[in-house]
């Protein structure tokens, strides 16, 4: 009975041996890695700013980027010189199929740089997008003076030519002194005020064709000419919104010739009152600020230099530090109240800190904030800069 048991089942071995050897193996079935394996690489781009581009020291360089994925992009990163200095995060977990951003850094010494962003969806990376730039030390440009509209220099002090933001605000810096006008156009006797050379104007409309911009100074608003041997554009002024002006020239009436014209009166020209022009060239800070080991704050100095870069002495004037960080309420110090300020002079001021949190800083400085001061302009009575504080191992 055992012998016929065991005959059996090594016929049903060799049977089932046989129909495995006979016949055909099963194909090879795709493998589904994901989407993450199956879709292509993210793509990234650097919108601004462009090789070659110059900035200096301790300015702010905003670089704008526009990234794809089939799937979605997670994060942008911002190298400098081989350095991750910035990363930008999708808000969606899955990311986002066009994302765009603007990623920003610092620098803190001058020489070239070179700014490589890559885009990510999860680990897997874009090709990186490179560009050259060049950093340097602020310099003290001085011009001379255009006393007139023909673009001529005139006589006298020469002034500073001003720092102008990288923050993409569409302005526009005159060269020579400009006209601002009611209109458009230089046929007529439409004359608001000029404007010295080196003077930075906000710009808030254009013609068509860009051979006028709309611009404003102060609570006045006027054309200037767009003749770039007149005017420096800087930002993004493709944006600004086109206006269409309607130029309504009045026809002449007939002026009677008199029989005995009067003889011609000698009116003295008024003299321009000179006026201070209050800057803030300078902000100089450690960075970063390191609080010490086992401490939970540090105080640090900040030097200040505020610089009368018109051709009339100041009054008296109010120098105010505001520290910046984000969440927290801002904290305002009193610096000083400075008497007066010769033309072409400078005054140093020096304000304490207090830093109890490791983070990112920004400070930002206002000479004569309230106004007090008539000058030239306000749009260059604030500097800013941003510092790091770290925790000492």
């Amino acid at each position: 009975m055992q012998l016929r048991t065991i005959f059996t089942l090594c016929i049903t071995l060799l049977l089932v041996s046989a129909c495995n050897l006979g016949g055909s193996p099963e194909p090879d079935l795709p493998l589904d890695d994901g989407d993450s394996q199956s879709a292509g690489q993210p793509s990234v781009s650097i919108l601004s700013p462009s090789t070659g581009d110059t900035f200096t020291v301790n300015e702010q360089i905003l670089v704008s980027v526009s990234a794809t994925d089939e799937i979605g992009v997670t994060r942008v990163q911002l190298f400098a010189n081989g350095s991750l200095v910035k990363t930008v995060s999708s808000d969606l977990s899955n990311g986002e199929v066009s994302f765009e951003g603007v990623l920003d850094f610092t620098p803190r010494s001058d020489g070239d740089f070179t700014l490589r962003v890559i885009a990510f969806r999860e680990a897997i990376s874009s090709p990186p997008e490179e560009i050259e730039v060049t950093v340097g030390q602020p310099q003290v440009i001085v011009t001379e003076r255009s006393d007139n509209t023909s673009g001529s220099p005139g006589s006298g002090s020469g002034v500073q030519v001003p720092i102008i933001p990288n923050d993409g605000v569409c302005r526009v810096l005159t060269l020579v002194g400009l006209n601002m006008r009611t209109q458009p156009t230089t046929t007529r006797n439409n004359v608001i005020t000029t404007f010295q050379a080196n003077t930075l104007l906000n710009v808030v409309a254009r013609l068509g064709d860009n051979s006028w911009w709309k611009v404003s100074s102060g609570n006045t608003v006027g054309w200037v000419s767009g003749n770039p041997q007149f005017v420096s554009l800087s930002g993004n002024c493709t944006s600004i919104p086109i206006e269409t002006v309607v130029l309504n020239t009045p026809t002449p009436s007939p002026t009677p010739i008199p029989t005995n014209p009067p003889a011609p009166i000698n009116t003295p020209v008024p003299t321009a009152i000179p006026l201070p022009d209050l800057t803030v060239p300078s902000i100089a800070v450690d960075d970063p600020v390191t609080i010490p080991q086992s401490e939970t704050e540090v105080t640090t100095e900040v030097t200040i230099v505020i610089r009368n870069n018109g051709n009339g002495r100041s009054g008296q004037f109010d120098v105010s530090l505001r520290v910046e960080r984000n969440g927290f309420e801002d904290v305002v110090y009193d610096v000083a109240t400075v008497g007066a300020l010769d033309p072409l002079t400078n005054v140093t001021l020096t304000q304490d800190i207090t830093f109890d949190a490791a983070d990112e800083y920004d400070i930002r400085v206002d000479v004569d904030p309230d106004n007090d001061v008539e000058e030239t302009g306000e749009f260059n009575n604030r500097a800013d800069t941003t510092i790091e504080v770290v925790q000492a191992p």
